[in-house]
């Protein structure tokens, strides 16, 4: 987990499991698959958590979320301690996750 903000875990249903398991076999039928093979039951008997970021617009204030494991595609952790994406709303790219608005906020009001 990064030290600059927090992400927020979710625990999938058991809908969403079976709808992965259906995208996972498709993907296995069409050789679209290349990791190892799953394990079926464990799978569906195991706790499984979509993790994501909360955002909020340094510029609008517009929150949303975002997740993790698309931020750690687009991030580069080596230039900065956060991600900063484009705002749903108002287009500028001022978006930064939750506890770094806090922080840079408060900054502000000091």
């Amino acid at each position: 987990m990064p030290k600059y903000f927090n992400t927020i875990k979710l625990k999938i249903s058991d809908e969403e499991k079976k709808l992965r398991l259906e995208d996972y076999r498709y993907a296995l039928e069409n050789g679209y698959y290349f990791g190892p093979p799953v394990d079926i039951d464990d799978f569906m008997n195991k706790d499984i958590f979509d993790e994501f970021v909360r955002f909020k617009c340094l510029n609008c204030g517009t929150e949303h979320d975002e997740e993790y494991d698309i931020l750690l595609e687009i991030w580069d952790e080596s230039i900065s301690d956060y991600p900063k994406i484009y705002c749903e709303n108002c287009g500028k790219e001022s978006s930064v996750p939750l506890d770094v608005y806090h922080k840079q906020t408060l900054k502000v009001f000091r």
